[in-house]
């Protein structure tokens, strides 16, 4: 369910921007206040948790998200329709953060092949969401259709978290200076070093979707329905890579993945923007997302590493980070891509996926002695 959601912003940015006469700067802001909102919901999850049971945080955010898009689709004035994303925002963000903190909690040690299989289903909703706005846009129906048709189908498709049974997740402890205190003392290489990793990742992955279908309607010519066709292929190879990446994590250090997994989406997204051959553009971003498809689960895998009473509150701040790159960095891309152009805007997503790889060889290599210390 939030996998449908994540990418409506990309998937109609383009006719948002052509119904309110606006350029990229403004079209950014779009999933700027989306992942803002985010940021506000994932960074509360500690607190609800200790109100509220599994299903009942998960149930009211889906009731939330509902009404919000429904609101979105329904907004007559742009800056209206952004208040409303950014509660459409935090509904999701504890949706899709909720999920994460309950597998580690419940699953430790196997933290990195559960949350493959998790965030792999996850992108399967991230796959509809495209495919589903472009049947709506190319049937000649407005975009506001794109959010209200979701509105509505994630209220049965939620049917099963109702009729769940989940774990009380006891001795969570909120989210709160002293907690970061004592996730710093834990190791605070070990903390600093994924934050960050999590949070140019996140807004590398974010930009790409963001801006995808722009660059290939503007410098390649491609139909609004073949850049859709694009995006959701890219999502597909995410989804079907982290189902890849699950399995291989039980036989390969993840670290060694990650890397394999950095170094090529890294290139791939420097050197593909600036091929100007449409043919090989359309083939090299589904293959960007392959390479993309075991970095997220895998980073956060690594909050298993912590103390059980301290993993919860780290998961929630990772994923605030995340939401945090995911807002500023497409935003940015949107200015060099009006002022710089869209092949030196997509190339420019290249920088934080090599800084992100820069975090997780640091933490490896510098601060993996103090977390094996800490843990004994």
């Amino acid at each position: 369910v939030p996998g449908i959601v994540l990418l409506l912003a990309p998937s109609t940015v383009e006719t948002i921007m052509e119904y309110f006469g606006f350029q990229e700067s403004m079209g950014g802001l779009l999933q700027v206040t989306y992942f803002a909102g985010g940021v506000v919901g994932a960074l509360l999850i500690t607190h609800l948790m200790q109100r509220f049971t599994a299903k009942e945080i998960a149930i009211s955010q889906v009731l939330l998200l509902s009404v919000s898009l429904l609101a979105t689709s329904l907004a007559p004035w742009y800056p209206l329709l952004l208040f409303f994303f950014v509660i459409a925002g935090f509904a999701n963000g504890i949706l899709i953060t909720f999920p994460g903190v309950y597998v580690t909690r419940v699953c430790g040690e196997s933290s990195h092949h559960q949350q493959s299989l998790l965030y792999g289903f996850f992108a399967l909703g991230v796959v509809t969401g495209p495919l589903l706005t472009n049947m709506i846009i190319s049937n000649g129906l407005s975009w506001r259709f794109a959010y209200a048709i979701p509105a509505l189908l994630i209220l049965p498709l939620s049917v099963p978290v109702a009729l769940a049974s989940f774990e009380r997740l006891e001795g969570v402890r909120k989210l709160s200076r002293s907690v970061i205190r004592q996730v710093l003392d834990f190791n605070r290489g070990l903390f600093t070093g994924l934050l960050f990793a999590i949070l140019l990742y996140i807004a590398a992955e974010s930009a790409t979707s963001m801006w995808l279908i722009t660059f290939l309607k503007e410098e390649h010519g491609a139909t609004l329905s073949a850049a859709h066709w694009i995006l959701t292929a890219v999502w597909v190879a995410i989804t079907v890579g982290r189902w890849i990446c699950a399995h291989l994590s039980k036989k390969t250090d993840p670290y060694l993945l990650l890397m394999v997994l950095f170094s090529v989406s890294g290139v791939l997204l420097l050197v593909t923007p600036l091929t100007g051959w449409s043919a090989s553009v359309m083939v090299l971003y589904p293959l960007i997302g392959l390479f993309f498809s075991g970095i997220y689960p895998f980073l956060i895998g690594y909050v298993a590493w912590f103390p059980p009473d301290l993993s919860p509150s780290v998961f929630t701040m990772f994923l605030a980070a995340g939401a945090a790159g995911g807002a500023i960095l497409p935003y940015f891309v949107g200015l060099v891509n009006q002022f710089f152009g869209l092949a030196w805007g997509m190339s420019s997503i290249a920088i934080p996926v090599f800084g992100a790889m820069a975090c997780v060889y640091w933490v490896r290599h510098h601060v993996i002695r103090g977390v094996t210390e800490g843990a004994s």
